[in-house]
């Protein structure tokens, strides 16, 4: 099974691009653990992520959020190659099936009762209405 889930902050504006067959958004994502070191100093560490979500669920994302925004995501991984200037390039990225709005102050002491959820993974990019 290739599933993902993370919790983390939208790192640059959600940007779509669209194509004959529909459209993809894109964003980078932070996401943050702390820890203790040897010596006892707290310590943060921050991965990034690149998410592409397509279609209807991209342009809710791009529609509702924007950097600094808090999100939890949850998807799959897939890896891809290309070559440019000669050189082969290697991207790892988040395709989204679904998210969830998150409070966007009070930190993250605890799960709000004001967070919804929008899954897309069953809806026909065809349809003009949104499941919610």
């Amino acid at each position: 099974m290739n599933k993902v889930t993370l919790l983390g902050r939208i790192g640059k504006d959600p940007e779509t691009r669209t194509f004959e067959n529909g459209s993809v958004t894109s964003f980078p994502m932070a996401t943050s653990e702390s820890y203790k070191d040897k010596e006892g100093n707290r310590k943060e560490k921050t991965e990034w992520h690149n998410i592409s979500a397509w279609g209807k669920l991209g342009e809710i994302i791009a529609q509702y959020f924007k950097k600094g925004d808090p999100i939890l995501i949850e998807g799959k991984i897939t890896y891809r190659e290309y070559e440019k200037d000669g050189n082969k390039r290697f991207i790892t990225e988040i395709i989204a099936n679904s998210f969830e709005f998150l409070p966007k102050s009070g930190g993250s002491e605890g799960k709000s009762d004001n967070t919804s959820s929008v899954d897309l993974s069953n809806i026909d990019n065809g349809e003009d209405d949104l499941p919610f």
